[in-house]
């Protein structure tokens, strides 16, 4: 066989095989599909989760099963999907907790989210609202910062467990305005409980986590992250207003198993985006006061190199580890 046959040869070779992975693409999925959720069911993420799950269900007629696997910061939920075949099959439903926080909150983590995991889709952004207890008889966030200042290490703040992106979300409010407070972390909906019972006084949390207590006037709301104010609550200010600087993401994104065929990638990518835009799933959106994300696979590698630049540094000068 001379060179040029061998260049024949191998350009059809490499022609069948993309070919092949086109048809793969185009015929995906053939068998359900698992979506793994790193929280317990009932909570906000598993809420957005099922949501997308039953839309992409619908638009490939194949099951899509949400499997909750909670524990570890998502550590528990990541190691079981890098246990199962980079096919498509079984996909994660990452937080930036998951990706851009983990590995500085845990000095031996068992997964590498730049190595180990690969980009598939971004979902939603969510604001954070900073709320206090009733006990506390503050009416606005300057109230609460006086209070604070004027008995320093005296106020607590509850989390939903440390290294949680509510956790640092309040560590980055009191590195700002300056105060000194007592972590006291609760595992899902605890910490908002304790606020209710006068245990703890405030914290900071979605604002989806807290919505119903807030319009219960069990939780007050002082101040919002973000750009402009929300109209769900549209007398609360905005930290910017306030003259802070505080924003913490609180994005939510698909990724799979690294070597993934990028063909079947780029497929979900478009099927998802195209989910984005119904109506049905934007009024759940809505709902959970998320604003969604499209954007090509590029975008989770994106967003998980800026906030872990961004959140690196200050987990590391708070010496906060798991």
């Amino acid at each position: 066989m001379n060179v040029q046959q061998i260049f024949r040869w191998t350009a059809a070779a490499v022609a069948s095989l993309a070919l092949s992975a086109v048809a793969c693409a185009q015929g995906f999925p053939t068998k359900p599909i698992r979506l793994v959720v790193p929280q317990a069911g009932g909570t906000g993420n598993d809420v957005l989760a099922r949501a997308l799950a039953e839309k992409l269900g619908q638009a490939w007629k194949q099951p899509v099963v949400v499997e909750n696997k909670p524990g570890a910061n998502g550590t528990l939920a990541i190691s079981y999907v890098l246990g199962q075949p980079a096919d498509g099959y079984t996909l994660f439903f990452a937080g930036v907790s998951n990706l851009s926080f983990n590995p500085f909150l845990y000095p031996k983590l068992p997964y590498s989210p730049t190595k180990d995991l690969t980009g598939v889709a971004m979902l939603a952004n969510s604001p954070f609202v900073f709320v206090a207890s009733p006990s506390l008889h503050v009416q606005t966030f300057q109230d609460f910062v006086r209070q604070a200042k004027a008995h320093p290490g005296e106020f607590s703040f509850a989390s939903g467990g440390i290294g949680n992106s509510t956790h640092l979300a309040m560590e980055l409010v009191a590195e700002r305005t300056g105060v000194q407070m007592q972590h006291v972390p609760f595992n899902g909906t605890g910490g908002s409980t304790s606020l209710m019972n006068g245990q703890t006084p405030v914290m900071m949390n979605v604002v989806a986590g807290v919505q119903p207590f807030i319009a219960g006037k069990k939780l007050l709301p002082l101040a919002v992250t973000g750009e402009k104010r929300l109209a769900a609550l549209p007398t609360v200010p905005t930290f910017k207003e306030l003259g802070y600087d505080v924003e913490v993401p609180g994005w939510y994104a698909i990724v799979a198993r690294a070597g993934t065929p990028p063909e079947l990638i780029q497929k979900i990518n478009a099927d998802i985006n195209h989910v984005l835009d119904d109506p049905q799933f934007k009024e759940k959106l809505g709902f959970q006061f998320l604003d969604a994300i499209k954007g090509p696979p590029s975008e989770v590698r994106r967003y998980m190199k800026r906030d872990a630049d961004a959140w690196g540094p200050i987990i590391r000068r708070l010496n906060i580890s798991l």
